[in-house]
């Protein structure tokens, strides 16, 4: 062994990582063929370092069959690569692995995550059938392969996803656990108070721009309100305001789960309503720590929420029917007209974006869909295929991200017998650009089973006529609860063969396009779905019925909000 190899492995003992680079870095940089060791030292120092490009290039060439335990290794390196926006390298990577191994199920994975970031939709499909069957078959290890996140974007199996143990940040919840926070014992006051957890804290955020107005409109006398942020420092940095606005904002950035817990206990929260669920960067350990002697979750996941201990799930008649309560632990509290909230007071909408800006054609029908692409099924892409093989004239309009998965979907449309050129693609946009573009398409296209839901309501405040199809999950039942709240059930198809024949009548039908697109302008300031106001009333009404069932020392139970009476006019002009 080398002196400057012995003095970089010391200095790694040591802690020393920038020596490690020093001195491994210009020894190993231009050989062809390295140790795996040394290459394995180079990269964790550089990961130590949060250098991640260096740090996934070496965990790569470490990734020798000669290194013992090299699976952990490889997964490093795929999912460092995934970080970087490498999905690439990350899909051959995991390939490699699951042809070595068919039954790693930590590769097939993030190898799935890599297929649907790709929008490899003939892998996609066969993946999805493998994993069916090997749930349906009870394969070991199965249901803690899957995050709940990832299992919505494919299957609306809410058996399956009753059976997913997969949790990030914190361990599941258990019946102790949850009879121990019952037996807390607690005091209602006559001022409810409600905590809200989440990280999305920024109106540059989704699921902000849907609720600021809620937390906005809050009846502060009847409620005292408290708002638990634990935002990233770049979301934080782009809010243009909200934060400003929001009464009650406590930063736990750098608070244990305990010590939330605690602090929620000495304030007396009556109830806490976690608002990320399974999504990213949730922190469900101040959720199953028993902060609150009423739990519930809302808004942030659109799913069955295992392994968190939350006493209800705020959904709706359609989003969460009475037949699905059985394979659910939190009861359902269902508000009147929808469960999703929507801002009528600061939400932008600007004048349509013109399309000679945009690169849309003049000439052609615009179907746009914004959805993200992980939410764009084998299934689904045949459906706007269809519609576009039977609809000539028009062209789809859909944001896409990366050049890889832009190709891969014109690969796959001129496979189904479609001219690519017809496939336009979109980046990302601020929001008020955002509505604006939206106004410049003709009509919108839904995904399923995953469907739009902060994008499904976008487009019905742009103006712009969706359809889509009745589902048999919460996540691809949404958009039938945003229509029928703006008064559009009649957009709702009960299959594929009727979500294809309304498509073609937007399509073609001129005269009933611009009457929908009319009356969807109307209704906006008339509808409930976008009456701020009138559905903070409907939530409050909800907390109250919570705390009722326990201040009577009733468990947890279904709740039905009856509704406010219609209104008589526009609730904005």
């Amino acid at each position: 062994m080398s002196a400057t190899i012995q003095e970089a492995l010391d200095y790694y003992r040591a802690g020393n990582y920038p020596m490690v680079m020093s001195h491994l870095l210009p020894l190993l940089r231009d050989q062809k063929k390295v140790e795996p060791t040394l290459a394995l030292v180079l990269a964790q120092s550089c990961l130590k370092l949060d250098q991640i490009s260096e740090a996934a290039h070496w965990y790569d060439r470490a990734s020798s069959p000669t290194l013992p335990n090299v699976k952990p290794v490889q997964l490093l390196a795929a999912n460092l690569y995934i970080r970087l926006k490498n999905h690439v390298r990350a899909y051959e990577i995991t390939k490699a692995m699951l042809k070595a191994d068919p039954g790693e199920l930590e590769a097939l994975r993030v190898h799935r995550n890599c297929l649907r970031t790709l929008l490899l939709l003939d892998e996609i499909e066969a993946s999805d059938r493998q994993v069916e069957a090997m749930m349906a078959s009870g394969h070991p290890g199965i249901f803690d392969m899957e995050k709940p996140l990832e299992h919505v974007f494919w299957s609306e199996n809410e058996a399956y996803a009753a059976r997913l143990t997969k949790i990030d940040n914190g361990a599941a919840c258990t019946s102790l656990t949850k009879m121990l926070r019952r037996a807390r014992p607690h005091a209602f006051a006559d001022r409810i108070r409600v905590a809200y957890v989440s990280n999305d804290l920024s109106d540059r955020h989704a699921t902000m721009r849907l609720l600021q107005g809620v937390l906005l409109q809050h009846d502060r006398s009847a409620f005292d309100i408290h708002i638990l942020c634990h935002t990233d420092a770049g979301l934080k940095a782009v809010d243009e305001g909200m934060r400003w606005k929001l009464k009650g904002l406590h930063d736990i950035s750098r608070k244990s789960d305990d010590d939330v817990v605690a602090m929620l206990r000495e304030a007396e929260i009556d109830i806490l309503v976690d608002l990320k669920g399974h999504t990213k960067d949730a922190r469900p350990g101040i959720v199953n720590l028993g902060a609150a002697p009423i739990q519930v979750a809302w808004l942030g996941f659109p799913g069955i929420n295992t392994g968190l201990d939350c006493d209800y799930m705020i959904g709706d008649a359609v989003v969460t029917p009475e037949e699905s309560q059985p394979l659910w632990e939190a009861k359902f509290c269902r508000l009147p007209e929808t469960y999703q909230p929507n801002d009528d007071r600061y939400r932008a909408l600007p004048p349509p974006a013109e399309r000679a800006a945009l690169g849309l054609p003049e000439d052609r029908i615009v179907l746009a869909s914004f959805n993200s692409q992980l939410k764009i099924t084998p299934r689904t892409f045949r459906l706007w295929m269809e519609i576009l093989r039977q609809a000539p004239d028009t062209v789809l309009w859909a944001m896409v991200i990366g050049d890889e998965a832009r190709d891969n979907a014109r690969r796959a449309a001129k496979k189904a017998g479609i001219d690519p050129a017809r496939l336009i693609f979109a980046d990302v946009a601020d929001y008020p650009s955002h509505v604006a573009r939206l106004q410049a398409a003709d009509a919108a296209l839904d995904t399923f089973p995953c469907n739009g839901h902060t994008t499904t309501s976008d487009k019905l405040w742009a103006g712009l006529p969706l359809v889509t199809r009745k589902g048999a999950s919460f996540a691809s039942r949404v958009s039938e609860s945003l229509l029928k709240a703006l008064g559009f059930p009649e957009l709702v198809a009960e299959t594929d063969a009727e979500y294809i024949a309304l498509n073609l009548r937007l399509a073609t039908d001129h005269a009933w396009r611009a009457s929908l697109k009319s009356r969807i302008a109307e209704a906006r300031f008339r509808a409930p779905l976008f009456d701020t106001e009138r559905f903070t009333r409907h939530l409050e009404e909800a907390y109250r019925m919570m705390v009722e069932r326990a201040r009577n020392g009733l468990p947890p139970g279904p709740i039905d909000v009856p509704p406010l009476p219609p209104r008589t006019g526009p609730f904005r002009t």
